[in-house]
């Protein structure tokens, strides 16, 4: 199974996240932000990285920048509520213009996350 890095702010979905994974056979490492993100894949091998958009600090967006601008391929999927100033409509295109490979939107079922995951491992 993969070895995934979760970035995620909310410890609520942060906990959702990694039950559905872990469940699934997956191992996880897990950051609040898109900082300690970059901790992490500078310090370790992942196979795909699963984050939200709206983060304090370092954003979803920012990280992909950063993670595609480094030339990384890792697969992303983001996971996306929106937020007051900037809907779905908006945020979804943006993450996959700046590198995701998939968007989903929460709240999002089981099994889209994990047809996601495996969408991307697969590919």
């Amino acid at each position: 199974m993969a070895h995934i890095l979760l970035v995620e702010d909310s410890p609520e979905v942060s906990m959702t996240v990694r039950e559905i994974l872990a469940t699934a056979g997956h191992t996880l490492e897990e950051a609040p932000s898109g900082k300690e993100a970059l901790k992490l894949l500078a310090g370790g091998k992942f196979d795909l990285i699963v984050t939200d958009i709206w983060m304090p600090g370092m954003d979803g967006i920012a990280l992909l920048k950063e993670i595609r601008g480094a030339g990384n391929a890792i697969p992303v999927v983001v996971i996306s509520g929106g937020a007051p100033n900037a809907p779905l409509t908006y945020t979804a295109p943006l993450a996959a213009t700046f590198g995701a490979n998939v968007v989903i939107y929460k709240p999002f079922e089981k099994a889209e996350l994990l047809k996601a995951v495996d969408t991307v491992l697969s590919d």
